[in-house]
């Protein structure tokens, strides 16, 4: 039965552009199905620091305060009266969407793309539903799920990030173990490539080292510190510093025209030279943007090799120019990725459980702080928009701790 010892809760409460206030609010008793978790671990993504930094995450706006996290893990702490499974003490990773369970698309699995999806800390629907940044917070069971003793709770707060990961990599459908025989046999490249070396790029070029049968995989980023990160991670990974190009841009007011041939050239100037410098003459057989920047999507297009597939997973720019006649005519697909279908949660536990993933958890999770500090909200968010810290070190992953 729920416990009423716990009678409320700090929040870290978004009220409007920058203004992050720590707040005590109400911890009602879980009631149905939900159980009471104790936070012990967020981490804070893009979409966070979008809230933050602008009030608005696209064409998402805050409209009333809401608490922003969703990658989340923690301990139960109460149940409510109808919880068959999880009890008190269970650690858990929380997965924050709240689909309707009755559509189509929640029938298949695929209950991402429900239209009626609530999820924490995203202000599409309204009333907002508040995120994991609080000390305690009521969740459904079976959106609750446990989390092994050999998982640390940041581990655990990977788990979200990690499942985007592993989306993108079934809906990419990589070469087969044979596939990939044949194109060596053949003298052939069977490579990846990765725009960003962010938490989600790291993410996903340790998840498809250590389970993808591709010949080589490169990071790519404009960030040589963060590179630095992704070769640290000691599976031979390769990487590459994207500079700016030796062609100046045309001036802000030349015509669109102009300016998106510029763009082009440069894409494909930037594409030319990823592949040579990894001597895939032939084009990346599979490519993941990790930053929704317009440059790296075209890039991508051009370094995709006849065949191949291009993945976004980055949201950046709402609306790009893209170089869709080269797709076409070479039959690159490009893949969507929103989030993750109802199998990735599971899997991207059981990922974390091997000992890869806990060194690349000590890598890819450079700063923590605590919630109930006045004014660590503020420094988290601070940091997580940043390249390094005040003392130069690069931020890859800041994680809030309870």
């Amino acid at each position: 039965m729920a416990s009423a010892t716990i009678t409320s809760t700090k929040a870290l409460v978004l009220h409007g552009a920058k203004d992050l206030r720590l707040e005590t609010r109400d911890a009602p008793a879980p009631t149905g199905n939900e159980v009471q978790v104790a936070i012990r671990a967020t981490g804070l993504c893009g979409s966070d620091l979008h809230y933050y930094t602008h009030g608005r995450n696209g064409d998402f706006v805050v409209r009333s305060p809401m608490a922003l996290g969703h990658e989340s893990s923690g301990v139960v702490t109460a149940t409510g009266p109808d919880v068959k499974t999880l009890k008190t003490g269970d650690r858990v990773a929380l997965e924050v969407g709240l689909p309707c369970r009755t559509c189509l698309f929640c029938a298949s699995d695929r209950y991402n793309l429900c239209s009626n999806m609530r999820f924490r800390s995203s202000a599409k629907v309204f009333p907002h539903l508040d995120g994991t940044l609080m000390e305690y917070t009521n969740h459904p069971e079976d959106m609750c799920h446990a989390l092994p003793d050999s998982v640390s709770f940041t581990g655990g707060a990977l788990a979200e990030p990690l499942a985007v990961c592993l989306h993108a990599i079934r809906r990419s459908h990589p070469p087969t173990s044979d596939e990939a025989a044949i194109a060596k046999s053949l003298g052939e490249e069977s490579a990846a490539l990765i725009f960003g070396a962010g938490a989600i790029g790291l993410l996903l070029a340790a998840a498809l080292a250590t389970s993808q049968h591709f010949s080589s995989i490169v990071v790519a980023d404009i960030d040589g510190a963060r590179l630095k990160v992704a070769e640290s991670l000691g599976l031979g990974l390769r990487t590459t510093l994207i500079e700016r190009s030796a062609t100046p841009p045309p001036p802000k007011d030349a015509p669109q025209a102009e300016q998106t041939a510029y763009a082009l050239a440069t894409a494909q100037e930037t594409a030319k030279k990823l592949q040579e410098a990894h001597a895939v003459s032939g084009g990346f057989a599979r490519v993941y943007d990790c930053t929704g920047v317009p440059a790296c999507v075209q890039a991508g297009i051009y370094a995709s090799a006849p065949g191949g597939v291009v993945v976004q997973i980055g949201m950046g720019s709402p609306v790009q120019t893209l170089p869709v006649g080269a797709a076409a005519l070479r039959e690159v697909d490009l893949i969507g990725v929103f989030r993750y279908d109802r199998h990735a949660y599971p899997t991207a536990i059981k990922v974390l459980e091997t000992d890869v993933f806990k060194r690349v958890e000590e890598k890819v999770v450079t700063h923590r702080v605590k919630l109930a500090e006045e004014g660590q909200g503020d420094r988290a968010f601070g940091l997580a928009g940043k390249g390094v810290d005040e003392n130069g070190v690069p931020v890859v992953k800041v994680v809030i701790e309870g």
